[in-house]
């Protein structure tokens, strides 16, 4: 067991991490390597946070993997150490744990036993209004901290505090240019916080909503409500959703009387924008379409990523003609052009043509179709 650790270098981690969000893993690298562990993470203390995203260094990669695949963050034993770890800022096993309930407990048998871990240690710090801790993770051979350890733990507390903080606002800083950057090209764009509510809006934004789209308690919400739901499943899977290589779903459509509809699309935040650290978890654009000049086929090809192909026959359904005739008039097969209705589906998020009726009808403010493809 090593008996003093190069705090310094630590230290020195943690600080460039505050500056770049993508050095938090060779930070934690550093932590496990001074502190004689295998690994380490950054981890929500609220449960219902920690599937939102977690940093990790390669040593703990696949623990933390099945931690959250296979659901044990929701049965996770040590977190009868959280009301320790918020009173004294660090917690271990041997605080809440007996040697006999580890033999016989399924956390430690089924998933850290498998993965080659049996010690740990917590220590909490605070970044805006999250609060988190640093999990550092032992193999049974490394043995537990023992009390001198877990001292020299407890002296990076304000380090990892004060990194968390800079590191949030620099990370609300970087969101920030990213909705002046829509701004200049004159669209409306909202950034939206872990729980969906609201926490900057562009210029564009404001003058869009207050009508049928509405910021309600610091969360949007539209009044049709026919795209009230869709509107808060869309931005909750934007917040949920931690893979930049993601599909881009497709847009809700806010309909307003007598008027083309708003588009309204989520995207989540990734790579150095978005991380366990970040206030901003996404970001809502809105396209007023009555703005728009083009015709409703290339409304809905822009919209949903259809082919041109897609978008004639998607603009033909939507009119409520029959899906055979509309084939015949766009001169394909009666099989290609159900080939064609299950990509429209699938882009669309819809499932019949019913749907897909209602949706064109919401885009275009309730006007006909039929007619005015280009």
């Amino acid at each position: 067991m090593r008996t003093s650790w190069d705090l310094t270098a630590i230290l020195t981690a943690i600080t460039h991490a505050a500056v770049d969000p993508s050095r938090w893993t060779p930070a934690l690298d550093k932590i496990s390597a001074a502190t004689g562990a295998v690994g380490a993470a950054l981890i929500p203390i609220n449960t219902s946070d920690r599937p939102l995203g977690l940093v990790v260094s390669a040593g703990v990669a696949e623990l933390m993997d099945r931690y959250i695949k296979e659901g044990w963050y929701e049965h996770d034993r040590r977190d009868r150490g959280i009301p320790r770890l918020l009173s004294t800022g660090i917690t271990v096993d041997q605080d809440h744990t007996s040697p006999e309930e580890m033999r016989r407990s399924r956390f430690y048998n089924d998933l850290l036993g498998r993965c080659g871990f049996r010690w740990f240690a917590g220590v909490a710090f605070d970044a805006g209004e999250d609060n988190l801790y640093l999990a550092i993770q032992r193999s049974p051979k490394q043995g537990p901290f023992r009390p001198a350890e877990q001292r020299r733990l407890l002296a990076l507390r304000p380090s990892l505090t004060s990194a968390a903080t800079v590191g949030r606002e620099l990370g609300f800083v970087r969101a920030l240019g990213i909705s002046d950057a829509f701004e200049m090209m004159e669209t409306a764009a909202l950034l939206v916080d872990r729980d969906g509510r609201v926490v900057s809006t562009n210029k564009v934004a404001d003058k869009l909503v207050g009508g049928q789209l509405r910021i309600v308690n610091r969360h949007l919400i539209a009044d049709d409500r026919n795209a009230a739901s869709a509107l808060r499943q869309l931005i909750e899977r934007a917040i949920v959703n931690a893979d930049a290589g993601a599909t881009m779903m497709p847009p809700v459509a806010v309909a307003r009387p007598g008027r083309r509809a708003l588009a309204v699309y989520a995207v989540p935040l990734s790579g150095v924008v978005r991380d366990v650290l970040a206030a901003v978890r996404a970001i809502v654009v809105i396209r007023d379409l009555e703005e728009c000049s083009m015709s409703p086929e290339a409304h809905v090809r822009n919209l949903f990523s259809l082919t041109s192909a897609e978008a004639k026959l998607a603009t033909r359904v939507a009119s409520g003609e029959h899906l055979e005739f509309a084939a015949d008039a766009l001169g394909i097969a009666y099989q290609t052009a159900r080939n064609q209705m299950q990509a429209i589906f699938a882009k669309t998020d819809t499932h019949r043509q019913a749907e897909i009726v209602a949706l064109f009808a919401r885009l275009q403010g309730a006007r006909p179709l039929h007619g005015q493809s280009a």
